[in-house]
């Protein structure tokens, strides 16, 4: 326990850091992933979800958010599917294919017009989330990425990009979470709204 004194202040030192990255937030572009994403829920449109390692778990984490717990005032939940998810899938898309198209297969079989994908990324360049979005953009997919550092490749090609702008990844991806846990409260908001069937969002 003599150890406690010196162990506090670095703790608080990187909960100083964490509390940084969080402040520097972009909250007009949350708010418009936000409003992308209880357009597609209020049409009925199906959220997909993407990510690679610890961003797959937090895309996953927000599938089944969205799926579970934003639900409309008659009981209607989010349609929301994590292409992170299937094992299976993933490795027959890329042993069939390659690595980099094991997402923008699941979105080519799966996705509709006016669905929407969800990609959560550090880099923002990984091959396999650039092919996505790529295909997103090809099939009238809206999209929408949480990204980090300076939002690598995927910044151009999202429709709303969420940049954590910090090169420490640690606080990336748990901010990251924040986000995912926002976007899901926002959505179960406006999803237990009366009005939320009736109404679309502008994000211009």
């Amino acid at each position: 326990m003599s150890q406690l004194p010196a162990i506090e202040p670095v703790i608080a030192r990187w909960l100083d850091e964490a509390a940084e990255v969080l402040r520097a937030l972009d909250l007009t572009a949350v708010a418009r992933a936000a409003a992308i994403l209880s357009d597609v829920r209020a049409r009925g449109g199906v959220i997909y979800t993407a990510g690679n390692g610890g961003s797959a778990s937090t895309a996953s984490h927000l599938a089944v958010d969205l799926q579970k717990a934003a639900r409309s005032a008659d009981g209607t939940p989010t349609r929301a599917v994590c292409l992170s998810d299937s094992v299976g899938l993933i490795t027959a898309w890329a042993n069939d294919e390659a690595f980099d198209r094991v997402f923008a297969e699941q979105l080519e079989v799966l996705a509709r017009p006016g669905d929407a994908v969800v990609i959560v990324s550090v880099s923002g360049s990984s091959p396999n989330v650039i092919a996505l979005l790529e295909a997103a953009r090809t099939m009238g997919v809206v999209s929408v990425g949480l990204l980090g550092r300076t939002g690598g490749r995927a910044r151009s090609l999202v429709d709303t990009a969420v940049v954590v702008p910090s090169d420490d990844y640690g606080w990336v991806e748990s901010t990251h979470v924040v986000l995912h846990h926002v976007l899901a409260y926002v959505l179960r908001e406006r999803a237990a709204s009366p009005l939320s069937a009736t109404r679309t969002v502008s994000v211009g």
